[in-house]
């Protein structure tokens, strides 16, 4: 369950896209930064769109940021063989120990936890404290909302922090089959000369698994002839071969990774300026839901006046945050302050700090020692004299 690197899936060689952009700056700020812009992480997305690549990444740059940290991975059917063996063993506690102890939990294929009713069991059970000792970070093929046979407990958790899509992208554009072409030869420690990734990404491969192929192809040449082909003979070598060939377990999974990376003409560019506006937001401890149902529209809303309400909602907050703070109010400490949905709650918390404040000080003013403003009066100060000299006549008298 602890666990072990592979060098092969880092953010280094995850190429990063359009599509896909917004994921991968998430994944890398969880992982340098563990619980303290969103927990849990939810990465969503068909097969073959670089999930489990960002779920290894974001392990590998965790213990490179800090090589003490107790990293676990696991599978959901991982999980569910473990919660098996643990329940038919009567080793439940122990299992539930060494989950705890984690500080940065990654769970793979949360979609195959469905209908695994005792192992949903178990995770509910543990969860709230495990979200707030550990980073979690989980993988699925949709968003939970859409996760059948989760129960929705269960479900609820899993959207308490962020989810970001891995959408399926076309297997159009030379740039992009170019980048994988070079990132899969990187990967495989295959030398090509300038031009030479060019090249393999004009040809007619028709898909991204055709690109890793043909690099593959070129490679095998290379190591039979040992030297690197000239430019000029890259072509012929990476052209497909016939039916039949079949790449091995790495290649198909560079093939499906790669779909995510492939070139798009971004049409909606205002969906990038929410996305980023998402993650500057959820960054800084935001809670982002407003903008999340802007981005998710399918029209696009007038952006600047949604970021800017969402930007003076937020000042709104933080200045009733300072308020309370200086008011020592344990008000300041609440989670409504970090949701601009909630400006309203949080006006109220101010008025009923102001008023608790009142309170407090009036009670204060009760308590000290009652003073006799007569004792300081003129008019008393004067017959007090009066009275003296009449003392002093009549024993002179």
């Amino acid at each position: 369950m602890i666990f072990s690197q592979d060098s092969r899936f880092t953010f280094d060689t995850f190429v990063v896209g359009p599509g896909n952009r917004m994921a991968a700056a998430a994944a890398r700020r969880a992982a340098e930064s563990p619980r303290t812009a969103y927990n849990p992480l939810l990465i969503y997305g068909a097969a073959g769109t670089g999930k489990t690549h960002l779920l290894q990444a974001v392990g590998a740059l965790a213990l490179a940021v800090r090589p003490d940290l107790r990293v676990v991975y696991l599978t959901a059917d991982g999980l569910v063989d473990r919660v098996s063996a643990a329940v038919g063993s009567g080793s439940m506690h122990a299992l539930r120990d060494e989950l705890l102890e984690a500080e940065l939990v990654l769970l793979d294929e949360l979609h195959a936890l469905a209908g695994k009713s005792r192992t949903q069991e178990e995770l509910l059970a543990l969860w709230d404290e495990l979200e707030w000792t550990a980073q979690i970070v989980l993988a699925a093929e949709s968003p939970s909302a859409e996760l059948p046979g989760i129960e929705p407990e269960l479900r609820a958790r899993f959207t308490r922090g962020l989810a970001v899509d891995l959408p399926p992208v076309s297997d159009d554009g030379a740039d992009s089959r170019e980048e994988i072409a070079r990132k899969a030869a990187e990967q495989r420690g295959i030398a090509l000369v300038d031009g030479a990734a060019a090249e393999i990404a004009r040809l007619p491969l028709g898909n991204a698994a055709g690109v890793v192929a043909a690099v593959e192809r070129v490679g095998a040449a290379q190591a039979e002839r040992g030297g690197t082909l000239d430019r000029g003979e890259v072509a012929g070598i990476a052209r497909p071969e016939p039916a039949g060939h079949t790449p091995d377990e790495f290649s198909a999974f560079l093939s499906d990774i790669a779909a995510t990376v492939e070139e798009i003409v971004e049409t909606a560019p205002w969906r990038k300026r929410l996305a980023e506006a998402i993650l500057r937001w959820e960054g800084e401890g935001i809670r982002t839901r407003r903008l999340e149902a802007a981005l998710d529209a399918d029209t696009a809303p007038d952006v600047d006046a949604v970021l800017d309400s969402f930007a003076a909602d937020v000042e709104t907050l933080r200045g009733i945050r300072r308020a309370l703070e200086e008011m020592r109010s344990d008000s300041a400490r609440s989670p409504v302050l970090a949701d601009p949905d909630r400006v309203g709650e949080a006006e109220a918390l101010l008025v009923g700090a102001r008023a608790a404040a009142e309170r407090k000080a009036e009670e204060a003013a009760k308590a000290q020692p009652q003073v006799d403003r007569w004792f300081f009066n003129a008019e008393k100060t004067a017959l007090t004299w009066l009275a003296l000299d009449d003392r002093l006549v009549e024993e002179l008298a």
